[in-house]
């Protein structure tokens, strides 16, 4: 249910996009396209926010974790019309409580999962001046998954879905070589799967997060 109604989301959000470009088209239609990329490394640091409602289980105080990620951008810029895949690595943590485990009154263990993931965002924009504004989908996959509960560490790499989905609004700005950006991204989550299989219940989180990155390209326009 819930991945049909990303899939939705996702449609919506290229019909935005293709409005947009189109546009921009009509706007700043020439018959010479002015061509530039850039290409760099780019850092960013995620803050995820998870919100549960349930009497089964709860966010820790510490539950959501900053998380990092890095790797390489490619910008490529058709007048003001600009695309820009990512390739990322990604590590995340978070943290949940389980209330009256197994029936237990007022046994509240703690559970911690660490994913590492691969992430291929995609976004396409509009440059107004040195500011940006961006739109596109991500794909995160698994490259590794941990979970500690009750003093056990279970390897849960092949006990997760392999690909998940999120969409992503941007706002950006140029400074030289330099690429700052602030960004919205919502999806699917780890941690849906994470209370589906401890508590053998069905639960959807409402998760969102805040992803400031930095970026320096190595070319010029």
């Amino acid at each position: 249910m819930q991945l049909r109604k990303l899939k939705k989301i996702i449609f919506r959000g290229w019909v935005v996009i293709a409005l947009l470009i189109g546009s921009f088209s009509l706007c700043y239609g020439q018959d010479i396209y002015d061509v530039s990329y850039k290409v760099g490394p780019v850092f960013k640091i995620v803050s995820p926010k998870i919100r549960i409602d349930s009497d089964y289980v709860r966010i820790s105080e510490e539950g959501n974790e900053i998380g990092y990620q890095f790797g390489l951008f490619t910008k490529i810029r058709v007048n003001n019309v600009y695309f820009q895949p990512e390739l990322l690595i990604a590590t995340a943590q978070n943290r949940l409580d389980f209330l009256n485990y197994n029936g237990v009154n007022g046994f509240n263990p703690s559970a911690d999962f660490e994913f590492t993931t691969l992430e291929i965002p995609v976004s396409i924009g509009v440059n107004i001046g040195n500011l940006r504004l961006d739109t596109g989908p991500g794909f995160s996959l698994m490259l590794s998954g941990n979970e500690y509960f009750l003093n056990e560490k279970i390897n849960v790499t092949q006990e997760y879905n392999q690909v998940t989905i999120l969409w992503r609004l941007g706002l950006g700005v140029d400074i030289n070589n330099l690429l700052l950006d602030f960004k919205y991204e919502f999806g699917l989550s780890k941690t849906e799967e994470s209370l589906a299989r401890l508590i053998e219940r069905e639960l959807v989180p409402r998760q969102s997060q805040l992803v400031f990155s930095i970026a320096y390209s190595i070319l010029r326009d």
